[in-house]
């Protein structure tokens, strides 16, 4: 059997991994980190994110994940709240891809740690992979699970947009973590907006989409942004009084390419396979991006298991995803638009059903 190729070691590539490892079929994954790390993603799993990890064989519950039932939006002083329409978690990529990256080793995949793929050529044998240190790796097919990066020759459209992506997990105040327990905050700030929840081990974790212009604007320095910020948004403000933060510094990324549908094309090599963001980038509000990655991972592999082709399953992918990706990237554009960012607020707390219609509409991913 021809070996198998999986490039990034996020939740789609370890899931992956994880599943063609249990057929018996040799697959290799390539992660570029060398140990655990953190990765700017907002650490929420939805009900569909949920499922695919128990259909994987793991149980979130079980790494310290923290309940989610509530989601409250809000802009200034005005704030809606209502009962998520699915059972969520919040729990940090740290502890989730290692997880899985456990279990597709368990399983029998070979996993090479702290190696970069410089680039994939096709050949008529399937594919080369170039290494910054292990060399050149051969596959028959290639899954491709980088996340937001991109290799230099199969990167993605670009789409410009001005944004940039940060992230801080804190030690809030223990009368904050009680406020904060079993909800997700969304706050509405000029031109973007930020997430707060708690993951494992009662700490608070902290995502904003702003331009980046207003970062710059800052000085390119957190904490003069972050007074800023809470500035205009007093629960922000209040979540974090005399809050420790617990990294040196904010990840930080730009240049994401919201709305991005992968789509099958005659000129794409066959036997390469997208998932996760390869596949489809959702605006980070949605909190659906986990649910796509192991999602796609699944669908990818079952198709490459039956002998189906990738243009096959990205064809399939993209018209499950077309519908939701629009209604997403409508009000992901609501959210960040000043204009409109008080009538969303309003909207929202005289029909708190809104935003359970709007989770609902944005589900690229549904649970079994």
């Amino acid at each position: 059997m021809r070996a198998t190729l999986i490039i990034g070691g996020g939740p789609a590539g370890a899931a992956a991994a994880a599943l063609i490892a249990a057929t018996g079929h040799p697959v290799t994954l390539v992660e570029r980190n060398a140990s655990p790390t953190d990765k700017l993603c907002g650490d929420f799993l939805s009900g569909a994110a949920i499922a695919a990890l128990h259909a994987l064989g793991l149980d979130p519950l079980t790494l310290g994940a923290v309940p989610v039932r509530t989601i409250r939006l809000v802009h200034r002083r005005t704030a809606a709240e209502t009962a998520l329409p699915f059972a969520a978690l919040g729990l940090s990529r740290r502890s989730l891809d290692e997880a899985l990256l456990r279990l597709a080793a368990r399983r029998g995949a070979t996993i090479l740690r702290d190696q970069a793929v410089r680039g994939l050529e096709r050949v008529p044998s399937g594919f080369i992979a170039r290494t910054a240190t292990a060399g050149l790796l051969a596959a028959g097919t290639v899954f491709l699970a980088t996340g937001k990066h991109d290799l230099r020759n199969l990167a993605r459209p670009a789409r410009p947009n001005g944004l940039l992506g940060l992230k801080m997990y804190y030690d809030i105040a223990p009368d904050q973590r009680a406020a904060l327990h079993g909800c997700i905050e969304l706050l509405l700030v000029r031109g973007g907006y930020a997430g707060l929840q708690l993951v494992e081990h009662g700490r608070a974790v902290l995502c904003m989409l702003l331009p980046a212009a207003r970062y710059r604007a800052a000085g390119s320095r957190w904490d003069p942004m972050l007074d800023s910020l809470a500035a205009e948004a007093p629960l922000l403000a209040r979540r974090l009084a005399g809050a420790t933060p617990c990294l040196e510094r904010p990840l930080a990324i730009a240049g994401i390419p919201y709305g991005h549908l992968h789509r099958a094309v005659r000129h794409a090599p066959p036997g390469l396979f997208r998932l996760g963001d390869q596949a489809c980038v959702v605006p980070s509000f949605a909190g659906d991006g986990i649910a796509i990655a192991l999602q796609s991972a699944m669908a990818a592999t079952s198709v490459w298991l039956r002998g189906g082709s990738a243009a096959g399953y990205h064809a399939s992918f993209a018209r499950q995803a077309r519908a939701p990706m629009r209604f997403a990237s409508l009000i992901h554009f609501a959210c960040r638009t000043p204009a409109l960012q008080p009538v969303v607020a309003v909207a929202c707390r005289a029909w708190p059903g809104t935003l359970r219609f709007a989770a609902s509409l944005t589900r690229v991913v549904r649970p079994a």
